[in-house]
């Protein structure tokens, strides 16, 4: 998992790059347009690089399980696969039975979105048997579980509107505004939420 994480920190420094990229349109572009959609982008690829991360840990995290090198959890054990699948994982040497059996979880899990709280833990449960997942993010991040699932859902909704309704406010007609620091502050805090995530799961 320490790879999966690694490639999360590297998607979260080319995020926030693009605050640097806006900050100096800002300072050294004097034209009457504005460079908002840049932050606005940072939003969507912050939550999208949060996704692929709890989608990578839950993935490895099943693969371990799946090769003994992982506890298994009741969700894992509840998971059905069909007996097409059952046959070429008994079957399999080349490739081995693991790489037939990852490439069917990433199949199954491509499909679902790790954005809202519930869905995540949801995820998580195939990997993690904590009854109380959101508590223990919430506290290794030093706050509690109602206000990170409040924000987190607060953060998806808005990528929700710039990347679904091109961010538009229904009864102006504008785009709703958005500043460096909102869009900083949702990327640090996605980082945090991965980073807790990551340490209670690994």
């Amino acid at each position: 998992m320490y790879r999966e994480f690694s490639l999360f920190e590297r998607n979260m420094e080319q995020v926030r790059e693009l605050a640097s990229i806006y900050q100096y349109l800002e300072d050294t572009i004097a034209a009457p347009i504005s460079f908002d959609d840049i932050l606005r982008s940072q939003v969507v690829y912050s939550v999208s690089a949060f996704d692929k991360l709890i989608h990578d840990l839950v993935r490895t995290g099943m693969v371990d399980i799946f090769m003994g090198r992982r506890t298994t959890t009741p969700k894992y054990l509840s998971e059905a696969i069909s007996l097409k699948l059952y046959g070429e994982i008994n079957s399999a040497s080349v490739p081995p039975k693991e790489v037939i059996f990852e490439q069917a979880i990433f199949k199954k899990l491509q499909v679902v979105s790790y954005q809202d709280p519930s869905k995540v833990a949801e995820g998580l449960s195939f990997i993690w048997e904590e009854r109380q997942k959101w508590q223990k993010i919430a506290a290794s991040m030093g706050t509690t579980d109602s206000l990170v699932k409040t924000k987190l859902k607060l953060i998806v909704s808005r990528r929700n509107s710039i990347a679904h309704e091109a961010d538009i406010d229904p009864s102006s007609g504008t785009k709703y505004g958005i500043s460096k620091l909102d869009s900083e502050d949702i990327t640090d805090f996605l980082y945090q939420c991965g980073a807790a995530i990551f340490q209670l799961v690994v």
